[in-house]
């Protein structure tokens, strides 16, 4: 395994890439795509991930990156190498991870990474019983 370089965005911090010279998603990518998308990507399914998938196939020249990873369920996995399947990753720098699926109907759709958690921000409440505590 080749690890090159981690990539965020500098104004939200989200994970924005990861280049390898590898195959398969080496363990340090699997782990970004299992963090950055949670459950399968297909947007009808909320499975948990099985598969590191490769959006743009290596056969049609994808590469092992997190902007063409996405992890899925092994259902649709599967289902994407089908006959009239298509997935191409769609690039927004500094943005959501996003590709678009098509299916063999012709119609399209659009997966985009879930937000990543922020910070839980106080309550009004909270606040001014911290100021209190401190205070005293």
């Amino acid at each position: 395994m080749t690890l090159r370089n981690v990539y965020s965005c500098p104004l939200s911090g989200a994970l924005t890439a990861m280049e390898s010279q590898s195959r398969t998603f080496p363990k340090g990518l699997r782990k970004l795509i299992d963090l950055r998308d949670r459950t399968c990507r297909t947007p009808w399914c909320d499975a948990p991930i099985r598969h590191h998938d490769h959006i743009l196939s290596r056969r049609n020249k994808g590469a092992t990156t997190a902007h063409n990873g996405a992890g899925l369920c092994a259902a649709c996995n599967y289902a994407k190498e089908g006959d009239g399947w298509t997935a191409r990753p769609v690039r927004r720098h500094g943005r959501t991870h996003l590709f678009d699926l098509g299916t063999p109907t012709g119609h399209h759709y659009r997966s985009a990474a879930p937000r990543l958690p922020s910070a839980a921000r106080r309550s009004e409440i909270e606040a001014i019983l911290i100021a209190r505590l401190r205070a005293s």
